[in-house]
């Protein structure tokens, strides 16, 4: 009788063990919503909370993603498919801005339509491709997104987007969306949320020119140009 509970105390261990092993290199096992409906899902969203596993300290003040539907994407070569896909353009802003400018951003993904919650974007960064979930989405309202991919070197990229078509989401809401991500080994603790406070003060633009403080100034500028410090530019 001992023996057998000590047999039944091992495997209980066993298990135990093998349940918290999490391979960080690999992405995560993903069923995306069935039945998803890829025009109802585009326009604009607010982006209201967002996790990354490669961005834990970083915080953003804005975030906002227009999706729009493609008939052609970029390979991991540079050249171009013609194909089914989805184009995300985002602005974003970081917390810690000096400035507080809006920056562009966008990426398009190729998407087979016999599973099309389930979007892939090719890059020579990664092994094989990087893959966008739609978890869950109530297309109105909110939508969560899963993005994972697995790199050649080191630990996989990770990352989430709850999305809302306004600026907040009831709590319920949140508390339901949330519960969904530690299966898909997202920390709920680095998920933060986006408040989306006075974002539409300063044009996004693009410009990856150094900003300077002068000694015994603390207005950030940059070399050559007049800055409004409200205006970001």
């Amino acid at each position: 009788m001992a023996k057998l509970v000590i047999l039944v105390l091992c495997v209980v261990l066993m298990y135990m063990i093998s349940a918290k092993y999490v391979d960080k290199r690999k992405c995560p096992e993903v069923r995306a919503v069935p039945h998803f409906d890829l025009p109802r899902m585009l326009g604009d969203w607010y982006v209201v909370e967002y996790y990354a596993s490669a961005e834990e300290a970083l915080s953003y003040s804005c975030m906002k993603a227009v999706f729009t539907e493609d008939d052609h994407v970029p390979t991991a070569d540079g050249s171009i498919e013609f194909t089914p896909g989805v184009t995300m353009n985002f602005t974003y802003r970081f917390a810690d801005d000096p400035l507080g400018e809006n920056l562009l951003g966008n990426i398009t993904w190729r998407v087979d339509l016999n599973e099309p919650a389930h979007w892939t974007h090719a890059e020579k960064t990664y092994d094989g491709i990087y893959n966008t979930y739609v978890l869950d989405t109530e297309y109105k309202t909110w939508a969560l997104l899963l993005h994972c991919a697995e790199q050649t070197e080191g630990a996989r990229y990770l990352s989430a987007f709850v999305l809302s078509r306004n600026t907040t989401l009831p709590k319920n809401v949140m508390a339901y969306l949330r519960d969904k991500l530690p299966r898909y080994d997202v920390d709920v603790n680095y998920v933060f949320p986006i408040p989306h406070k006075d974002c539409s003060t300063k044009p996004p633009m693009f410009d990856y020119s150094p900003i300077l403080v002068e000694v015994g100034s603390k207005v950030p500028k940059r070399p050559g140009v007049s800055y409004k410090v409200a205006f970001g530019h």
